[in-house]
């Protein structure tokens, strides 16, 4: 048990790194969260424009969030 504190010692994490660290977990998960959306919506929704509309602004609210979390980060 000694090895992990010796092992986080060494480790040197600064604020700006973990934060990109969070944000990029967060888009991966809003990607892959979004991709098993689309596929479900594509396969049991109904279809038409209704469906292109929902996926389009679901993309654009989307990518605003991750582009204002990525500027109010740096």
């Amino acid at each position: 048990m000694e090895y992990i504190p010796n092992i986080l010692g060494k480790v040197s994490l600064s604020g700006k790194s973990v934060s990109d660290l969070i944000l990029f977990l967060v888009a991966a998960f809003t990607a892959i969260a979004s991709l098993v959306m689309f596929f479900h919506w594509r396969r049991y929704g109904m279809g038409g424009a209704t469906l292109a509309l929902m996926e389009i602004v679901y993309v654009v609210v989307a990518v605003m969030l991750i582009v204002v979390a990525f500027l109010s980060l740096n």
